[in-house]
């Protein structure tokens, strides 16, 4: 028997593989079908794929044809040039929508006015922020915006320049070493002017859009005109006003601020004493006035009237003209003043 098995293998070897070559066709078409003896076929044993029906994939060296939506990705520099041009920034259309005030008299053409008789400063700007840390409640254009509540047209020098030709008295800036000293000088009281989504005038107290980090309760100190102080370049011996690389008017301690609030409040971080009153604030880009107004010393000479500003008096909306009516916002139905907010 043991002598047979080559001969029997070698005569059925051939007759399994020419099954195997006619059962598999016939069990793919089959499986297609549903029969249930096709499902027991293994699916490695179905035919290739026809050349015709199989994905085509890129053969080494050939190239690659480009995604339909690329051009369409791909900006000419026709459009980005539009875009840029078409982008007007918060400054231009505060400069474009704001007239200058009666009565006041320009000191700069960064949308800077005195009032000799009111003894006030008038100063154009717009909200720069409303919502994250905040070291600044004013700077420049172009200086400390992601801290600041307000950006202003003009320079920290310039401002300090108006508040001595009004008769502000500035002290010295704060000093922490080797201890605390507040910031000194006449204390200054800001009024910020604009006008809501529904063109209504706002007179509002700056100290109402500050909130303490910890209570959530609005800033009470008014600030202190502390004057800042000018460094030299070494190499080219120019000076510098400290005040004009953005510290107009703080909220955190800066030995370079030109006004800065006379309580201890950290610059750090992590250790804020105060924060934006978001709720309270206009939306970003919101072209305004600032009034700033020095509150009169104490004396014991009497005083004439109307020989001191009123810091309490606010600021109508005769001090704010409009060169033209904003788009999208409704011109307002009176021209009398609103009654006085004292509360926004």
């Amino acid at each position: 028997m043991n002598k047979c098995m080559p001969v029997i293998v070698a005569f059925l070897l051939p007759q399994c593989l020419l099954f195997s070559l006619f059962i598999t066709p016939a069990a793919a078409q089959e499986q297609a079908s549903g029969n249930p003896l096709a499902e027991a076929i293994p699916a490695e044993t179905a035919p290739p794929q026809s050349p015709a029906t199989r994905s085509q994939l890129p053969t080494p060296g050939s190239p690659l044809e480009a995604p339909e939506t690329e051009s369409q990705d791909t900006a000419t520099q026709e459009e980005i040039d539009a875009v840029q041009n078409a982008y007007v920034s918060p400054a231009t259309i505060t400069r474009r929508t704001l007239s200058p005030p009666p009565g006041g008299t320009p000191i700069s053409k960064d949308h800077l006015w005195i009032d000799a008789k009111n003894k006030r400063v008038i100063l154009d700007g717009y909200v720069a922020m409303t919502d994250g840390p905040l070291e600044m409640f004013a700077c420049p254009e172009g200086t400390k915006e992601h801290e600041s509540i307000i950006g202003t047209l003009a320079r920290s020098k310039e401002v300090h320049a108006a508040l001595l030709a009004v008769g502000a008295m500035r002290g010295t800036p704060v000093e922490f070493l080797p201890k605390f000293v507040p910031a000194t000088g006449q204390r200054i009281r800001i009024w910020v002017c604009y006008r809501d989504k529904d063109g209504t005038f706002k007179a509002i107290d700056g100290r109402r859009w500050v909130k303490k980090a910890g209570t959530g309760k609005q800033m009470e100190p008014d600030w202190v005109f502390s004057g800042s102080g000018f460094w030299k370049d070494p190499e080219s011996g120019k000076e510098f006003y400290r005040a004009d690389s953005g510290d107009m008017i703080c909220v955190s301690n800066f030995n370079s601020a030109m006004m800065d609030i006379p309580v201890a409040s950290s610059a750090e971080a992590g250790d804020l004493l105060y924060l934006p009153f978001t709720e309270r604030i206009p939306p970003q880009g919101t072209p305004l006035r600032l009034v700033l107004v020095p509150i009169p010393l104490p004396t014991d000479k009497p005083v004439k009237p109307g020989s001191q500003p009123d810091p309490k008096t606010r600021p109508t909306k005769s001090i704010m003209p409009l060169r033209a009516q904003p788009t999208g916002k409704p011109a307002e139905k009176s021209k009398s003043d609103p009654p006085t907010e004292s509360a926004q």
